[in-house]
């Protein structure tokens, strides 16, 4: 039987069509990743990479991501990597721009929280209830907002058992309020990321470091700093954030995105926090078979820390209310209570 010419030519249009279709459909965006993380440390291993393969796997491959072989630019400049497009995903730490992210630093102060288990998924959802509405992360969208271990202290001069032991210490300092801590106590702040610490230390520049327990093995300082103490309730918390430039986000598809923001937020930070704690166990084990067990900071002295640091808090409520915050002291107050509840 003939083929009609009104038939045939509505079946050619509508092959045209699905082939002009299939490639819009097929087509895979590619998010380039800026990293600094070293090989085998934890965030990268256990939570990072397979985070990347579960965005491929939940967007059904639109979406794939790219690890750079170097970080681009400089590790304290990873915002602006992202929010000026150099990269398309970045994980940036706000401490390292002092000035930059003030409201963020409520989840940084002295004694808020030393287990990233409960804190870390809850610094996500406390930053976007609190946080976000103040857009301090212009140009980037945040993807998940959360703290790693806490810090604590790693020094190679001594052990650290009274306040008077941290004077003239020369201390890595990863954000203000660290610096501000170690300044009150004596000691003498470096800010300098967390990159540059190996470098640092064996060459005496510093006596020795903030940082979270897990990080001493990876970034391979275990017998640099043979002096560990452990702060109960912490005298800091760094907050990372898993950002992408603002454009590229907004670019993808509304169910890739939908798809996205459900493996990071506060499920991307949870892995983090576990990651964390594991990390700081087996850090701590790695410490005491090489002879080098860490100290908990004797009772008596952290109480005296305690007043020491307090200044901390009472200039975050200035800076807070500087940048529009009505009453930063609730914020705070609200911030322990969900901690409390949640433990």
């Amino acid at each position: 039987m003939p083929i009609s010419f009104p038939r045939l030519s509505a079946a050619l249009a509508l092959a045209g069509a699905m082939a002009a279709v299939a490639p819009a459909m097929a087509q895979t965006t590619v998010l380039k990743y800026s990293n600094w993380l070293p090989p085998g440390q934890a965030m990268r291993v256990e939570v990072v990479e397979p985070w990347i393969a579960e965005v491929e796997k939940a967007t059904q491959g639109r979406v794939k991501i790219d690890t750079a072989p170097k970080v681009v630019g400089t590790v304290p400049a990873q915002f602006d990597v992202a929010r000026d497009g150099q990269a398309d995903l970045v994980i940036f730490i706000p401490g390292y721009t002092p000035n930059r992210f003030d409201l963020l630093e409520v989840l940084q102060l002295p004694f808020v929280s030393d287990n990233p288990e409960v804190f870390a998924p809850l610094a996500d959802r406390f930053y976007r209830k609190q946080l976000a509405s103040y857009n301090e992360f212009k140009g980037v969208h945040p993807l998940s907002v959360y703290v790693v271990s806490p810090g604590q202290v790693f020094n190679s001069k001594r052990p650290l058992r009274s306040v008077a032991d941290f004077k003239g210490l020369k201390m890595r300092s990863p954000q203000p309020s660290a610096t501000q801590a170690l300044t009150l106590l004596g000691a003498v702040p470096i800010s300098k990321p967390v990159s540059e610490t190996y470098e640092l230390l064996s060459s005496g520049v510093i006596d020795g470091t903030f940082m979270p327990p897990e990080s001493i093995p990876a970034f391979k300082l275990t017998e640099l700093v043979p002096y560990a103490t452990i702060v109960p309730g912490a005298i800091y918390n760094t907050v990372l954030v898993l950002g992408i430039n603002e454009d590229k986000w907004k670019s993808l598809r509304a169910e890739d995105r939908d798809a996205i923001t459900r493996i990071s937020g506060d499920v991307f930070a949870r892995n983090i926090g576990r990651a964390y704690a594991n990390g700081d166990k087996a850090a701590f084990e790695l410490m005491r078979k090489a002879g080098k067990p860490a100290e908990v900071f004797p009772a008596p002295a952290l109480a005296e820390m305690k007043k020491v640091l307090l200044p901390i808090e009472n200039d975050w409520f200035e800076k807070a209310k500087k940048k529009g915050m009505a009453d930063p002291k609730k914020v705070l107050d609200q911030l322990r209570t969900e901690l409390a509840a949640a433990k």
